[in-house]
């Protein structure tokens, strides 16, 4: 069973681009960007252990006035030029990349209960993160701690400063928080603050995103729940973590949506992220299938019809999981037959035509 591995779904097919370059805005914004593009100067030559956080945090607080005198669009572009000059090893360089990552991220917090604790452990989820925090203004109840800036005092002193982290991470003071060896090595600094934290009965909810590493420690009790891992104080079978894991998805689904209403079109529900939650049902669908829970697996492609239901991939999944009538399977055969016809130069589509005739 694999309900405990993580689903890597950045860097799938995507069709939705951003404006290339950023709006002017009003005459009389005040944004200033040659002075920005000077601050993400600062930022990328910094390295974590010498400030890079303070001066991250002052890009942000511009990036949230952006947002604010000039819209969305101006803002994801300042994000992404901002992405483009970080380290060679983040390859976000173009705007479905950053959508994508900036989607996922907050896919990732829609899985999350209040008051929780998110560790990341890599630029391209903290920078995300930060993004829809403080820019944004998204899911401020979450307290997000990255492990790799841990190796500035700047970091550790804002974290250790802080009450209402400092209460979450059950530290005393900015001694408290273990430094990494280096920006690259966390994960036994991020066992010695679960444990501390752990040791506290009503400790807060903690989530760790995929790159953190550590999924097979603390005996299990770090389980896979949909995007992210979670600690659990206790450890269920195999069919009680696949029942969590579709709670979570389904949350998950409904908060994503709630708030901005279903997509009128497949490529704004692309853009929405649904191709993560296509991704979930790949892990979902079959355990169901093996177990004969084809009601739990009718309840999940129900919930995500609506939304999903025009997109090939969809339709793959639904035909190759079909256990109702011929004529019901039938209907999302057609649609990819219908998908076929249409796309005759898509790489997926040829893909779904040699499979289909291999049936």
């Amino acid at each position: 069973m694999h309900l405990l591995r993580p689903v890597l779904t950045v860097g799938l097919l995507l069709t939705l681009f951003l404006p290339s370059g950023c709006t002017s805005g009003p005459e009389n914004s005040r944004v200033d960007y040659g002075d920005l593009n000077s601050l993400i100067d600062s930022v990328t030559a910094t390295p974590a252990k010498a400030g890079r956080y303070s001066l991250a945090s002052e890009f942000f607080e511009k990036l949230a006035a952006i947002r604010q005198a000039e819209g969305s669009d101006s803002a994801h572009s300042t994000l992404l030029a901002f992405f483009s000059r970080l380290d060679p090893n983040v390859r976000i360089t173009d705007s479905v990349a950053l959508l994508q990552m900036v989607e996922w991220i907050h896919n990732c917090f829609t899985m999350m209960d209040s008051g929780g604790v998110f560790f990341t452990n890599g630029a391209a989820d903290t920078y995300a993160a930060w993004y829809l925090q403080r820019v944004e203004g998204i899911r401020l109840d979450l307290i997000v701690v990255s492990l790799p800036f841990l190796v500035g005092v700047d970091y550790r002193q804002t974290l250790g400063t802080d009450t209402k982290t400092r209460r979450a991470l059950n530290l005393l003071g900015v001694e408290d928080l273990p430094v990494p060896p280096s920006a690259w090595e966390t994960r036994e600094i991020l066992e010695k603050i679960i444990t501390r934290v752990i040791s506290r009965p009503e400790h807060p909810p903690l989530y760790l995103a995929p790159r953190c590493g550590i999924g097979g420690a603390f005996g299990g009790h770090i389980v896979y729940i949909g995007l992210v891992h979670a600690y659990q104080d206790s450890i269920g079978t195999e069919d009680q973590l696949l029942d969590r894991l579709v709670l979570r998805l389904t949350q998950s689904w409904q908060l994503h949506y709630a708030s901005r209403g279903f997509p009128p079109d497949p490529q704004d529900a692309i853009r929405n992220g649904m191709i993560q939650y296509l991704s979930l049902l790949l892990v979902l669908v079959p355990e169901f299938e093996k177990r004969k829970r084809y009601q739990d697996m009718d309840f999940l492609f129900a919930r995500m019809e609506p939304v999903a239901g025009e997109d090939w991939r969809f339709s793959a999944l639904r035909y190759k999981f079909c256990h109702k009538t011929k004529e019901e399977c039938g209907r999302y055969l057609d649609k990819l037959k219908q998908y076929v016809a249409e796309h005759p130069d898509d790489p997926n589509a040829r893909e779904v035509s040699r499979e289909l005739e291999d049936e």
